[in-house]
């Protein structure tokens, strides 16, 4: 038994530009079995074409049949067809263990991003509860079937992943620097300087006149060198957009 799978934008990214598959699934086999087989996770398909006909993630694959698999796009496709639907709302992510980098500078454009959770299946279900799109360069953790966001990381690069995602997820107009905490991803709030003299160091108290708490873990931010550091990169960033 042959069949064939035509993979379209972005997904060939995940199978190093190949774009078209000739191979013996064997007995049985869903094309969701098949496609993840190729390297991408059902999270990042869109919808999928069987000989011109939409099909769904449990069809049995058959000899000579043809995929044809579509990452998300503006293509007209009616909602019933959709296998994984575009994100609503402002992103929320979770992320794996090893992108540390990235989450530090997704927290420092305010974008919500949970991290620190070693487990894969306490990610996902942390995803699950929260609503949130799992980032990860793990593929394998994207192929469980209870996952619904999910995307693979291209670049292996921090400052390259943070751009996918900005264009991936259309970030710009959520950035909101310095608003969540680096540390935890607690929401900051301005304090008065009269509310934490006993909480910095005095000399901090004599340089800077406004700070801000995170409303999670109470750690306390002001506008030292670090945070100039953080305003050029964010600036510099940008502008390279």
């Amino acid at each position: 038994m042959i069949i064939k799978i035509r993979l379209f934008g972005s997904l060939c990214d995940l199978t190093s530009g190949k774009y078209l598959f000739e191979f013996d699934p064997g007995i049985n086999q869903t094309i969701k079995d098949c496609i993840e087989r190729l390297g991408v996770p059902h999270t990042e398909v869109f919808f999928i074409t069987m000989n011109g006909n939409f099909v769904d993630f449990s069809k049995i694959v058959c000899d000579g049949d043809f995929y044809c698999v579509y990452p998300e796009c503006d293509l007209p496709v009616e909602d019933r067809y959709i296998l994984t639907p575009k994100y609503l709302g402002e992103p929320k992510f979770v992320a794996d263990i090893h992108l540390g980098k990235l989450v530090k500078y997704l927290r420092m454009l305010g974008i919500s991003t949970v991290y620190g959770i070693i487990d894969d299946k306490l990610i996902i279900s942390k995803a699950l509860e929260t609503n949130s799109i799992i980032l990860t360069r793990d593929r394998n953790m994207l192929k469980e079937n209870v996952v619904k966001y999910g995307y693979v990381l291209r670049s292996d690069v921090p400052k390259i992943q943070l751009k996918e995602i900005i264009f991936r997820y259309d970030l710009i107009k959520y950035i909101k620097p310095f608003t969540r905490c680096m540390e935890c991803n607690g929401k900051l709030v301005p304090v008065l300087k009269a509310e934490i003299v006993n909480e910095v160091p005095e000399r901090v108290l004599n340089t800077f006149n406004e700070f801000a708490k995170c409303s999670n873990c109470g750690k306390i931010y002001w506008g030292g060198s670090h945070y100039q550091n953080m305003s050029n990169f964010i600036r510099q960033f940008l502008n390279s957009l």
